[in-house]
């Protein structure tokens, strides 16, 4: 009865409950009712029949709650099990990859001893392992201080770095390689000051030079972000003949991976042209004014207005030859 009032009150409106004051009179006197026959109520035993009901539906309920740590052990006794076949060991990598993404289960990870096991993981001889691991790396590294600071003081970031390097490697491995190693340099000072020791820039370069189109794309996106978090690399990336490698980038194509890749080229130019210290190519003005003119308003807005910017700043060849 009170969910019946309750219902039509709410389809009503507070306009129809002043035309229809007995409405929320019988409202009240329902709500009185139910409040006294509460009062008078007394608490008895359940019942043999209604307890088993409820324990029953309390462990289903239960069941339907996931336990990430739980889960996780699960798929690290999987990986590390040497009987578990390959497509076991791949669905366990690919749950772990997602669990990784979350903050507080790629520590519970990390406590589990399952960053330890993935780092080893990135040496298996199967690629698509090799990958995945890669990936987990990758996820779990990301804004997590403690993570990055095991990564850094192991051995991962020269594996890392090798893996990227490797052309025997498959396209597939090299690229979730780069991706973990962007995922634990980027903003980090620590991991970025390891990875020039290592001369990781000499890595990135190469990688620049690749045939491998995403590779490329994953290189010049790591250069962009370094030298936008930390301005004092520019100059190491300019000296060693960047702005050439970038500008041979800077070309219309169909591809829509392509237009990744040169928004990343203009925006690292822009940010090397930043510093009053960087002189970018003589040819770079007419490079990018060509670049300009060919460059649609609708599918390369963000690159046109990279490009429009870097023309305006860049000296023109006749400006250059009279001072």
């Amino acid at each position: 009865l009170q969910h019946y009032f309750i219902q039509s009150n709410l389809r009503m409106g507070d306009e129809d409950l002043e035309n229809n004051p007995n409405w929320n009179a019988v409202l009240q006197w329902s709500l009185r009712l139910q409040d006294s026959e509460q009062e008078g109520r007394q608490l008895e035993p359940m019942d043999e029949e209604r307890r088993e009901f409820l324990t029953a539906a309390l462990a289903e309920a239960s069941a339907l709650i996931e336990d990430p740590v739980k889960n996780m052990r699960e798929h690290l006794n999987t990986i590390k099990n040497t009987e578990s076949s390959k497509e076991d060991c791949i669905a366990a990598l690919e749950e772990l990859a997602d669990y990784a993404e979350d903050l507080d289960q790629a520590n519970d990870l990390y406590l589990l001893g399952g960053l330890q096991v993935c780092c080893a993981y990135i040496k298996h001889r199967d690629p698509e392992l090799r990958s995945l691991a890669c990936e987990v790396i990758g996820n779990a590294v990301q804004n997590n201080e403690k993570i990055v600071r095991f990564a850094t003081e192991s051995f991962v970031l020269t594996d890392l770095l090798k893996m990227v390097d490797d052309e025997k490697l498959t396209d597939a491995v090299r690229i979730k390689s780069l991706f973990a190693l962007s995922c634990l340099v980027r903003g980090n000072r620590s991991a970025l000051d390891k990875f020039n020791e290592l001369e990781g820039y000499n890595v990135l370069l190469r990688a620049l030079q690749s045939s491998v189109k995403k590779l490329q794309t994953k290189a010049l996106f790591l250069i962009s972000n370094i030298c936008t978090d930390f301005p004092d690399q520019c100059s190491t990336y300019s000296s060693m003949g960047i702005s050439d490698q970038l500008l041979s980038f800077c070309y219309v194509s169909d591809s829509s991976e392509h237009d990744v890749t040169l928004h990343h080229a203009l925006r690292t130019l822009l940010i090397l042209r930043r510093d009053e210290h960087i002189q970018l190519p003589v040819d770079a003005h007419r490079t990018l004014s060509n670049l300009l003119s060919k460059l649609e308003n609708d599918r390369h807005s963000e690159q046109r207005e990279l490009c429009s910017e870097l023309v305006r700043t860049c000296p023109s060849p006749a400006n250059s030859v009279e001072r």
